[in-house]
C-alpha cells in the first residue's frame, strides 16, 4: 500500500512539472523579438520612456540607433504607436542671451586748508583729501593763507553682451567668447647662494557666454541655463569681475525670459575737521 501511494504522489508531481513546463514554453512562444530603428531620437532618451510600457516578461534595450524589443505581439503594436509620437524630428531653436551691466559712481569732496601766523606762533591745516578738483585761495602779506577745494566726479560704465546659438530641442549647447589678459610677475627665491629673482607672465582667461539645454512643450519652452559674464576691472589691474547664474526657467517661444539680476549700491563718507568726502556707487546686472 505504501509503495502504491508513493508512486501516486510521484506521478502527480511529474504531471504538475510537465504542465508548468508546457505553460512556460507557451508563454515564451507568445513573445516576439523585433529590432526597431530610430529615425530622430537617441536610444538613451527613448528607452526610459518605453520601459514602463513593456509587458511582463518582456525587455527593451538599445544599440546605436536601434531598439531591441522582446514582448507580446499586441504589446509590440502598442509600443510602436507610442514610438511614432516620440520619435519625431527635433525642432531647431535659436537662443539669445543678453547680459547688461550698468555701473555708476560719484565722489564729492569739500576741504579747507591754510596756514596762519601770529607773531612767533604758526599753524598749518593740511588738506586730507585727494587734492584733486577746483580750488580757490586767499593769501595776505603776512603769510596767512586759506584755500577751499571742491571735487565732484561722476563716471558711468555701461556694457551689453549678447550671445546667441542655434541648437536642437533637448540637446545641450555651449557658446563662449573671451580673451586672455597677460599679468607680469616677479618672484624671489632665497637659495643657498643668495637670492634669485625671476620674472614671467601669467595669463588669465576672461570669458562670457552661456550653457543651455532647451525642451519644448507645445509653445512653452523650458531652459536649463547657466550664463556667465567676466570683465576685467578697468580701474584695478589684476581684478576680474565675475557674474554667474544657474537656473531653470520656462516661458513662451519668441519672448524674452528674465533670468536673474543683481543691484548693488555701496556708499560711504569720511569726515575730518576741515574736510568731508562722500562716495556713492551703483551697479545693476540683468540677464
Amino acid at each position: 500500500m505504501g509503495t502504491r501511494r508513493n508512486r501516486s504522489k510521484l506521478s502527480t508531481a511529474a504531471y504538475l512539472a510537465l504542465a508548468l513546463a508546457v505553460c512556460a514554453v507557451t508563454l515564451a512562444d507568445d513573445l516576439v523579438l523585433e529590432i526597431v530603428p530610430l529615425k530622430h531620437s537617441l536610444v538613451a532618451d527613448i528607452v526610459p520612456q518605453i520601459q514602463p510600457l513593456v509587458a511582463p516578461g518582456g525587455t527593451v534595450t538599445g544599440l546605436r540607433n536601434q531598439l531591441i524589443i522582446k514582448t507580446t505581439a499586441a504589446n509590440l503594436a502598442e509600443i510602436k504607436r507610442v514610438l511614432s509620437a516620440l520619435d519625431r524630428a527635433p525642432k531647431t531653436l535659436r537662443i539669445t542671451v543678453r547680459q547688461d551691466v550698468a555701473a555708476h559712481s560719484r565722489i564729492q569732496e569739500h576741504a579747507v586748508s591754510g596756514r596762519f601766523i601770529a607773531g612767533d606762533f604758526s599753524t598749518t591745516l593740511p588738506d586730507p583729501g585727494s587734492h584733486d578738483g577746483a580750488s580757490v585761495g586767499i593769501r595776505d602779506n603776512h603769510g596767512n593763507a586759506i584755500r577751499y577745494r571742491a571735487l565732484n566726479t561722476h563716471s558711468t560704465d555701461d556694457a551689453r553682451n549678447t550671445h546667441f546659438i542655434t541648437t536642437l530641442e533637448g540637446r545641450p549647447a555651449l557658446i563662449q567668447t573671451g580673451h586672455s589678459i597677460p599679468y607680469p610677475y616677479t618672484s624671489t627665491i632665497i637659495g643657498r647662494y643668495g637670492a634669485v629673482v625671476g620674472a614671467g607672465i601669467d595669463y588669465r582667461d576672461v570669458n562670457s557666454g552661456f550653457y543651455v539645454t532647451p525642451r519644448l512643450h507645445g509653445q512653452q519652452v523650458t531652459l536649463e541655463i547657466e550664463p556667465q559674464l567676466e570683465r576685467a576691472d578697468p580701474k584695478n589691474r589684476g581684478i576680474i569681475d565675475t557674474r554667474h547664474a544657474s537656473t531653470t526657467v520656462s516661458g513662451q517661444l519668441g519672448q524674452w525670459i528674465p533670468i536673474a539680476g543683481v543691484n548693488t549700491a555701496p556708499s560711504g563718507s569720511d569726515q575730518a575737521l576741515v574736510a568731508r568726502t562722500r562716495r556713492h556707487a551703483a551697479q545693476v546686472y540683468n540677464i
